[in-house]
């Protein structure tokens, strides 16, 4: 039996086209294995940059956000000082309006 499998193995020993003849299915099976590799190694690499690029927007969006979160709050700071003075000013015409109208009657009360 051991005679058998040394004679086997002098048999198996083939030339270098033989064995590429005998493996020409491999070929494209490693060609395939190694162009799927490179191109997924570059989709995550290009994936790695997009993200990266798309923090950099999303800070300048945060930075330029609170940015109008501050302006929006003094303007309506700066509204509401506005409508304040608007009231005051409108309560202090009521008065105003309320001593002419008195004033008027004490003139006409005066001429009687």
């Amino acid at each position: 039996m051991r005679r058998k499998v040394i004679s086997m193995k002098k048999k198996i020993k083939l030339s270098k086209f033989e064995w590429v003849k005998k493996n020409i299915v491999i070929v494209p099976v490693v060609a395939a294995i190694l162009a799927g590799t490179f191109t997924s190694v570059r989709y995550v690499i290009n994936l790695t940059d997009t993200i990266e690029a798309n923090k950099a927007v999303l800070i300048n969006i945060k930075r330029d956000l609170k940015v109008v979160e501050d302006k929006l709050t003094d303007t309506a700071t700066r509204l509401s000082a506005a409508e304040a003075t608007w009231e005051m000013a409108e309560n202090l015409y009521r008065q105003l309006a309320d001593q002419v109208r008195e004033h008027a009657y004490d003139i006409k009360d005066l001429n009687r």
